[in-house]
């Protein structure tokens, strides 16, 4: 197995940030930072330059994980995901995310989900069928070769 993808939760709400840290690590990957707010989460995704940062729509203070993925869409080597009850409100740019992740999701879509974005960051392309339940950007998988 190559080296563990290093992952950042941008989520507000406890169990869910503690059932997506045991499926990412069931998964062999690695949480590196946790944050419930879009300030915090910035900060811990800059500080431990994630893969992957997971990221709810909706967070704790009146803060937006919009503001985080636009604070991160320009930092390399960053895939962003959104995870929302809202999938479906985004427009095909995703705004800066690489794809959406819709709520309530299953240990299945998140297994199938990390291991597309581990085949997606380490040997494009991915080789895995788009994951059901995960929603990519159109030019994500453009500049993929998909």
């Amino acid at each position: 197995m190559s080296e563990p993808l290093r992952i950042v939760i941008v989520e507000d709400e406890a169990l869910i940030v503690m059932q997506l840290e045991i499926l990412i690590e069931e998964a062999g990957h690695q949480v590196v930072g946790t944050a419930a707010s879009a300030g915090d989460a910035i900060a811990v995704a800059r500080r431990t330059r994630p893969d992957i940062v997971f990221i709810d729509l909706q967070l704790r203070g009146g803060s937006s994980g919009l503001d985080v993925a636009k604070a991160l869409a320009e930092e390399p080597a960053m895939t962003l995901v959104f995870l929302t009850a809202n999938a479906r409100h985004f427009s095909d740019d995703f705004a800066g995310a690489a794809a959406v992740i819709a709520k309530p999701f299953s240990e299945a879509i998140i297994g199938d989900t990390m291991v597309f974005l581990e085949e997606c960051i380490r040997t494009p392309p991915p080789l895995s069928a788009l994951p059901l339940g995960l929603r990519c950007a159109p030019g994500y998988l453009e500049r993929l070769g998909t």
